[in-house]
């Protein structure tokens, strides 16, 4: 690589970072205004649980669309394309009045969030490829990091009174201009044949292990994400401002890990910070459901984070490894059960809330960090075996 190079290769980089940011900033600043979108449709869990449903759908539906899309458009075009539909959709769920109309919107964000999901990765893959070096977990950091912005940013509009139209239709425009402002550094290679797009696997039998702990994960992402400012206000009585910063605590929590998770696997094993993060969130987070106080519970929210922070990175890679088929195979399959886990989890919360009660639902969480700990030992590496 020249000299003459080398910045444009760190604005590449940068510029690639932006929109994962870009995402994650978004999607935290529908989560922190949630509770307030709930009280202006007086939805029960139930039915809040049925239009988080749909957005779950939109993505899963998307994910398939934008594999075969990049066997047609460039990976910059389609995440510059998918970006500006994001941006379009994100605020239309805080401006609906009814709750058919809410998970109609709720199904279009999930699909434009979803495919620009696939689209940003797949231009990550390019980028790291032509930067020589590993830079997806700080992209994914990145991701946390904007969902710590956006939650905060919630917070502080809920505190001053701005009403969630106004605060969504202004990060929609400030998100679009970051995309605009970034699209001449992404880089344009050509799309790769359609056939080669990705497509969903099944795990292996002997990664059922791995798959199941990917499972659990993007679920506890998934219920973090949609239930707890609503666990904050509704339950323990805090502010809505107060609730919004629920999961930024778990967003910070989860930025700082990913961002430091590869000098830390390399200092120690990646089964025994599973286990060790896993079962003391599992812990913290019961006491804290029990005890109801808010402040223990934020502190259980931080752990949680901290908790699932690397394991799709670690699970991915070890599928990569061992998979008998092609790593693209591995990841795919572990992808297809951690996004089946992160639609899964918020509608299930709230069923369970509306059977039971939120605070007895969101055991669930710590039960699933609980099973992560114990099914931690999957991520060791098989032993060699000898040679005939």
């Amino acid at each position: 690589m020249t000299d003459s190079a080398s910045p444009v290769r760190r604005a590449e980089h940068w510029a690639c970072a932006a929109v994962f940011f870009v995402n994650g900033f978004g999607f935290a600043s529908w989560v922190s205004r949630i509770p307030a979108v709930r009280d202006a449709l007086l939805l029960s869990e139930g039915q809040l649980g049925m239009a988080l449903l749909a957005m779950g759908l939109g993505a899963l539906c998307s994910f398939q669309l934008a594999g075969r899309g990049l066997g047609y458009l460039s990976a910059r075009t389609l995440t510059l394309a998918t970006g500006f539909l994001y941006c379009y959709a994100l605020p239309q769920p805080v401006m609906v009045g009814s709750l058919p109309v809410l998970a109609l919107t709720l199904f279009l964000l999930g699909a434009g969030s979803g495919a620009m999901d696939v689209a940003m990765n797949a231009l990550a893959v390019e980028v790291e490829a032509r930067q020589g070096k590993p830079i997806m977990s700080g992209l994914h950091g990145l991701w946390s990091a904007g969902g710590l912005c956006g939650a905060s940013l919630g917070g502080l509009m809920a505190q001053h009174g701005v009403t969630p139209q106004n605060h969504i239709i202004a990060v929609a425009c400030a998100l679009a201009v970051v995309l605009l402002l970034a699209r001449p550094w992404l880089p344009d290679l050509a799309a790769k044949p359609a056939e080669t797009g990705p497509r969903f696997a099944l795990p292996e039998p002997a990664m059922l292990g791995l798959g199941a702990i990917v499972s659990c994960a993007f679920l506890i992402e998934g219920a973090m994400a949609d239930w707890s400012a609503v666990y904050l206000k509704d339950t323990l009585g805090t502010t809505a401002a107060k609730a919004a910063l629920g999961y930024a605590a778990f967003s910070f929590a989860m930025m700082g890990l990913r961002l430091a998770g590869d000098k830390l696997v390399a200092r120690w094993r990646a089964a025994s910070m599973l286990r060790l993060g896993n079962a003391a969130a599992a812990v913290v987070l019961a006491l804290a459901i029990g005890t109801q106080h808010p402040g223990l519970t934020m502190l259980a929210f931080v752990l949680v984070g901290l908790g699932v922070a690397v394991v799709a990175p670690l699970v991915f890679g070890a599928a990569a490894r061992r998979s008998r088929h092609s790593p693209g195979h591995g990841i795919a399959a572990m992808a297809t059960l951690g996004y089946g886990g992160f639609l899964l989890g918020p509608p299930v919360i709230g069923w369970l809330a509306h059977l039971t009660s939120l605070r007895i639902a969101l055991l669930l969480v710590a039960l699933l960090a609980a099973a992560i700990a114990l099914l931690s030992r999957h991520l060791d590496e098989p032993a060699p075996q000898a040679a005939a």
